[in-house]
């Protein structure tokens, strides 16, 4: 049940660069015979920098804005070519040009609003920890550990519905890995009780 289930949580700073997610990677293999249910934060400064860029486009800056997340999307594409393999890597450079399309998006919606709200900060946020998801579930499976990313999109079934997901893929013995966000949810605390 939920009650059984093992969660780990990576920071920003265990996940900066590819020495500290390939060192995380590694922590999570040495988790065997447990099936962990893995938390991710945004890699490294992404949050300060999707905040400027939020910053930025509700500001009409929507150039600055645009730069601010092409840079992210090298950094993530870079260091995802560097911690997966070939063979994945083409999935993870697929789901991450996707994510930063809708990224894009939610930066020239910002713009037309003229406004940074508490919500879009958060929604940001998600972006990054989306991303560090998809790095960190697409690196185990390079090295042939079941691993399954719940964040290639954005999340609005009910949190529920969600931990059922996680809990058939922990039975499987496939690592789920979730955005941080996720873990204060309503049914992420209940399943920590």
């Amino acid at each position: 049940m939920l009650n059984d289930l093992k969660f780990l949580t990576l920071s920003s700073d265990e996940i900066a660069d590819e020495k500290t997610i390939q060192a995380a990677v590694e922590r999570l293999q040495g988790t065997a015979p447990e099936t962990p249910v893995v938390f991710v934060a945004a890699l490294g400064q992404t949050y300060k920098t999707l905040a400027e860029a939020g910053e930025k486009s509700a500001d009409q800056d929507l150039v600055l804005a645009s730069a601010l997340a092409e840079g992210l999307r090298t950094y993530h594409m870079q260091l995802a070519q560097q911690v997966t393999s070939p063979a994945v890597f083409r999935e993870t450079r697929s789901l991450l040009s996707g994510l930063f399309e809708e990224l894009s998006d939610l930066l020239k919606g910002l713009c037309l609003l003229e406004e940074f709200t508490e919500q879009a900060a958060r929604i940001l946020d998600r972006y990054g920890e989306r991303a560090a998801a998809i790095m960190v579930s697409h690196a185990l499976r390079s090295r042939d550990v079941q691993s399954a990313c719940l964040s290639t999109r954005e999340i609005f079934q009910e949190p529920d519905d969600v931990w059922k997901e996680v809990q058939e893929l922990v039975q499987k013995g496939s690592i789920p890995v979730l955005p941080l966000s996720l873990h204060g949810s309503g049914a992420s605390i209940r399943a920590q009780k």
